[in-house]
């Protein structure tokens, strides 16, 4: 039983200090957020030699604590305090989460439950093995980008953790990510998108919202927020920065030529150059509506609202649009992205050849 100072070498000559405790046989590791800088400079030596100074006064702290019996270590099943318990601090991370895919922070963190199935997850118990059993169960029981999208949010929370000082790298960084080719959305034909405009909606606003989807390519968030500050009706064109990559993409910034179904949609109504476009209703509401329309029309397909925008990308590459066209339409930060879109075009050639009825060959 005792407790030891120990050293682990990090990048850059940098070394972090740590106090290594053995107890009743089982080890535990506590870092002490205290980092030895590269000894280049007195500067840095004599600030290293503070913080030897400081580990050293904690060290004997901890071992006065341990013999007096006040310090305790936790026994393995006991709930520890919020900076070992990473379902609190996945907790915390989402309470201050500012993005508006909150939803999937807040999923992820369920599945992480279902999947550790412990009501304790300690921050040490996640080493790079558990994070790729956690992505390979994602990969299981979920589809298509979900999977991507949920365990990036858990990568976040250990980067955050980092940055804290907590870990010294993040455990989930040599994870590869399989981003899935498979479309998780139908998308509609030129034809099936006809038949809708021809269709009754309940609503006029979301029929109005998810045609122009098809015709702009743009996503929900945008549309629902779009001001007729960004429409520029004399060049026919749009010009806005897509919510949902203003963060971390160069292409941000969007500027896309209307056609006429698009121009005629806008046209339909007008207002102050601050007022929105489209008044529309919640998410929710939305989509419930939307599906009510597109079954009355006939349609068998599952359809949201995102649909539309998958639909116009594939549709604009079906009509002859390169990929390098059609990524600069979508907003794309490169052709990858846009490159799921050729195997989608694939298939449905393929489907239309099939298609053909096989012919008597009587000879």
């Amino acid at each position: 039983m005792g407790i030891t100072l120990g050293k682990k070498n990090l990048r850059k000559g940098r070394v972090s200090l740590f106090l290594d405790y053995c107890f009743n046989g089982k080890r535990k590791k506590e870092y002490l957020r205290l980092i030895l800088e590269p000894p280049i400079s007195s500067d840095a030596r004599y600030r290293n030699r503070e913080k030897m100074e400081l580990a050293h006064q904690i060290l004997i702290r901890k071992e006065m604590e341990l013999i007096t019996g006040h310090y305790q270590m936790e026994p393995a099943g006991k709930e520890e305090s919020a900076d070992d318990n990473f379902y609190l601090i996945f907790d915390r991370f989402i309470a201050g989460y500012k993005g508006k895919d909150i939803k999937t922070a807040k999923a992820s963190l369920r599945h992480l439950h279902t999947f550790s199935k412990v009501q304790v997850l300690l921050l040490s118990d996640i080493t790079s093995f558990f994070c790729q059993q956690f992505y390979d169960y994602l990969t299981t029981v979920l589809h298509g980008s979900t999977p991507v999208g949920y365990f990036k949010k858990f990568k976040m929370c250990l980067e955050t953790c980092v940055e804290r000082e907590m870990i010294i790298k993040n455990p989930a960084s040599k994870v590869k990510l399989t981003q899935s080719e498979e479309f998780t959305k139908d998308i509609l034909s030129m034809d099936e998108i006809v038949l809708l405009a021809r269709t009754p909606c309940p609503n006029s606003e979301i029929k109005r919202a998810f045609l122009f989807a098809c015709n702009t390519g743009l996503r929900w968030c945008d549309i629902f927020q779009l001001t007729y500050r960004s429409v520029d009706m004399p060049h026919q064109m749009l010009h806005l920065v897509q919510s949902k990559v203003k963060q971390h993409s160069r292409k941000a910034v969007l500027h896309l030529t209307l056609n006429h179904t698009a121009l005629r949609l806008l046209e339909l109504k007008s207002g102050p150059a601050n007022s929105r476009v489209f008044q529309l209703p919640s998410y929710s509401y939305m989509l419930r509506v939307l599906r009510k329309w597109v079954k009355s029309s006939g349609l068998s397909k599952h359809i949201t609202f995102h649909c539309g925008r998958h639909s116009f990308i594939t549709n604009i590459m079906i009509n002859g649009a390169n990929i390098k066209t059609a990524s600069e339409l979508a907003g794309h930060s490169t052709i990858r992205h846009t490159e799921k879109y050729v195997h989608v075009i694939d298939e449905l050639k393929r489907k239309a050849v099939d298609s053909l009825p096989d012919l008597p060959l009587d000879f």
